[in-house]
């Protein structure tokens, strides 16, 4: 069989161009990697076979690489784990802790849906614990800021010298005080001296005045008896009778005697003052020099404190900030508690139902939750509800003694489904009550119901030798195919964002918060685009920078 040479010939080319293709493309992947040093030079060793086999495909076979357009969308991120379907037929609710209710909501009989509200405690305590433990968080970022910022060397060193200060003021102000106490001392002595000097000149005037007046009356009377600190002042005769007045009330020098005796009583009087003045002036001396010690002390102390902080707070930084932030992620976890509790405070429909029974009213103080649901032999089924006057019982055994036994709220016919499954610890510590959840399931290919975080369990199990803590995920609503037993795919979602750019994650290679897309440029060739990173979803990936609404990128292959 002869073989045609133009089929040849359309080989060799196509070969050829084949070769020169790739040679084209080896040469841009080189230069890209040449501009891309450091931490590119490993990202464009990766995307150079991506890129040859691209050119070679569409040039060989007519390959064209996957695309997909950069648009804006929703980014949901979840955790996934494997369970069972369950029938629910009764639901026994409460509130956490004790207290007072103050809302009731609904009424016996009544349909409820799912997270609506159905009662609520007084959540004054839990309000203000919410309150105390945020601003234990606000003071503890604050003294955390505080030794970041690198100042307490420096305050120290200031404080240092501000005690330094202090010191010398305290010893200034022991010397003022100390010479002012002295200077008053001094003039309280110079006043007694002077008020003696007084005393002794009115005494000289006295004397001499008693002799004119001796001379100016008869019988001897008004003589002068000496006068001295402890004399008498009155007038006394030659038996040493007192006379009570002079026998010659006019004589000028018998009046200027009298006048005289009393200023040296005066004196005398005031002598005493002085004297006492003296006292007190030591006395406070005294006082005032013990007060300075002391304040001398003190302040000599805190100078000393100050010089040994000063020294000691450069070598105490990194520990200050370590301690700094394990207070402030201790107060965030206070936080955290504190609003569970404020949370719990209102309680709301885990799904949909009927109120069955309702055992409390406003005003009344309520336990925390209690109770439980008896099921039938042989099932998850509970037993079929009977009249507490027929002599129903609680699961213990007691006899019932209103519908619903010791639950605050019960909802029965709940025509909803749940699913338990365990998550391993690390996506567990993620998952909260009330978080979204995606079902689906693998005898109905194509259904996704969707669901609500019930609980998470407190405790771990170990299921082959791992850590996993069972949630309880609720349906909102069911499907005609869905039945018990059926295995079930819960993904809970654990964070989203709305109206955002995205790309699918197949067309991103991660880094941390970074990461590399594959753009089709305008000539039609790929070319590589560094982005920073938003939210990473399971399909969709969220881009905060780098690019742009309506770009084409290429997804990875397989």
């Amino acid at each position: 069989m002869t073989s045609d040479p133009r089929e040849g010939n359309r080989t060799m080319h196509a070969s050829e161009h084949w070769r020169k293709t790739a040679d084209q493309a080896t040469a841009s992947a080189a230069r890209l990697v040449a501009t891309r040093r450091g931490r590119w030079l490993t990202i464009g060793a990766v995307t150079l076979p991506m890129a040859l086999v691209v050119v070679a495909c569409g040039t060989g076979a007519g390959f064209e690489p996957s695309t997909a357009k950069v648009t804006r969308g929703s980014v949901e991120r979840t955790v996934a784990a494997t369970g069972a379907l369950q029938a629910i037929t009764e639901q026994n609710l409460g509130f956490a802790k004790s207290g007072k209710l103050v809302q009731l909501m609904v009424t016996v009989g009544q349909r409820v849906e799912v997270g609506q509200v159905l009662a609520r405690q007084d959540d004054f305590d839990a309000q203000s614990d919410l309150q105390e433990a945020q601003a234990k968080v606000r003071r503890e970022q604050a003294r955390l800021d505080r030794v970041r910022d690198g100042k307490r060397a420096d305050a120290a060193a200031d404080d240092e010298d501000e005690a330094e200060n202090v010191l010398g003021a305290t010893r200034n102000e022991s010397d003022a005080v100390d010479e002012a106490n002295s200077d008053n001392l001094d003039q309280a002595r110079d006043q007694l001296r002077e008020d003696q000097e007084s005393l002794r000149a009115a005494r000289q005037e006295v004397r001499y005045d008693q002799e004119k007046c001796n001379r100016s009356v008869s019988g001897g009377s008004h003589r002068y008896d000496g006068y001295g600190d402890n004399a008498d002042l009155t007038s006394k005769d030659e038996r040493g009778l007192l006379l009570e007045s002079p026998l010659n009330l006019h004589s000028p020098s018998c009046q200027k005697l009298e006048r005289g005796k009393a200023a040296i009583a005066g004196y005398q009087r005031q002598i005493q003052r002085d004297r006492d003045q003296i006292a007190w002036a030591e006395r406070r001396h005294n006082i005032d020099n013990a007060r300075q010690r002391v304040a001398e002390a003190n302040a000599k102390r805190e100078s000393t404190a100050a010089r040994d902080a000063s020294e000691g707070a450069d070598s105490d930084r990194p520990n200050d900030i370590e301690e700094a932030e394990a207070n402030v992620a201790d107060a965030e976890v206070d936080v955290r508690r504190a609003q569970r509790d404020v949370d719990d405070t209102v309680l709301l429909a885990p799904v949909s139902g009927i109120v069955a029974s309702i055992n409390g009213t406003v005003g009344e103080y309520l336990g925390s939750a209690a109770g439980t649901t008896p099921l039938a032999p042989g099932s998850r089924a509970s037993l079929p509800d009977m009249d507490s006057a027929t002599g129903a019982k609680d699961s213990a055994g007691d006899k019932a003694k209103r519908p619903g036994g010791p639950a605050f709220l019960t909802l029965k016919d709940v025509n909803s489904f749940q699913v338990v499954a365990p998550y391993e610890e690390a996506d567990a510590a993620q998952i909260a009550p009330n978080q979204k959840v995606n079902v689906t399931f693998d005898a109905v290919p194509g259904l996704t119901v969707q669901g609500t975080v019930s609980s998470v369990a407190p405790t771990g199990t170990q299921i082959q030798d791992v850590t996993n803590y069972y949630v309880t995920v609720l349906l909102n609503h069911i499907d005609p195919r869905l039945k018990g037993g059926l295995t079930a795919e819960a993904k809970v979602v654990v964070g989203s964002a709305d109206n955002v750019l995205v790309v699918p994650t197949a067309a991103v290679q991660r880094g941390a918060q970074s990461g590399v897309v594959q753009v089709m440029g305008p000539d039609g060739n790929p070319r590589q685009v560094q982005v920073n990173l938003g939210l990473v979803g399971d399909t969709m990936t969220e881009i905060l920078d780098g690019l742009k609404e309506g770009q084409q990128v290429i997804l990875a292959e397989g």
